[in-house]
């Protein structure tokens, strides 16, 4: 298959701010792609709410966009409407969208997009097949993120190499 292959710089952030994330590098634009890295995360509090390292895609002028987070006992994948002003989960359909990893975590993560599908690889096993609303299209900007679940200390802790980004020639 054609496209173009790009080695992304190594990311590091901490964000305390308890069920926060915001876009923080933006990496390009694209419909269609496949990106992956080793993640390491970590917690200031043991049993935080849902926290982990992520990937943002489909970023809109207006923000609307998915996110994509690993956390510790599941993955988190959410489409954000800011006509609605909140997000919501995108609907797995096929896989369990389950893991099980102690603080601190570290794990290989896959997210490949192909038109309204979207598949997400665990240490190279596949974990959830998930269903993209049609109504919010896939194109748009790409970035790193970070989602806290806790506002104490550090609050997240996340660290991203061997970033790669692979987008199809159209």
């Amino acid at each position: 298959m054609n496209g173009a292959l790009v080695q992304l710089e190594d990311f590091r952030y901490d964000w305390a701010y308890l069920g926060g994330y915001k876009p923080l590098v933006i990496i390009g634009s694209a419909g269609d792609f496949f990106m992956s890295a080793h993640f390491k995360w970590d917690s200031a509090y043991e049993n935080s709410d849902v926290a982990g390292c992520g990937f943002i895609f489909g970023m809109q002028p207006n923000d609307d966009h998915y996110a994509v987070f690993l956390d510790r006992t599941r993955v988190d994948f959410r489409v954000r409407n800011e006509e609605l002003g909140y997000s919501t989960r995108v609907k797995l359909l096929r896989g369990t969208g389950q893991v099980r990893f102690n603080y601190p975590a570290e794990a290989d993560f896959t997210l490949i997009v192909k038109g309204v599908h979207a598949y997400v690889l665990v240490n190279g096993e596949v974990v959830g097949e998930y269903g993209l609303p049609q109504s919010t299209g896939a194109r748009g900007d790409l970035g790193l993120t970070v989602l806290s679940g806790t506002n104490k200390g550090y609050g997240t802790r996340c660290e991203m190499t061997d970033l790669r980004l692979w987008i199809p020639n159209e």
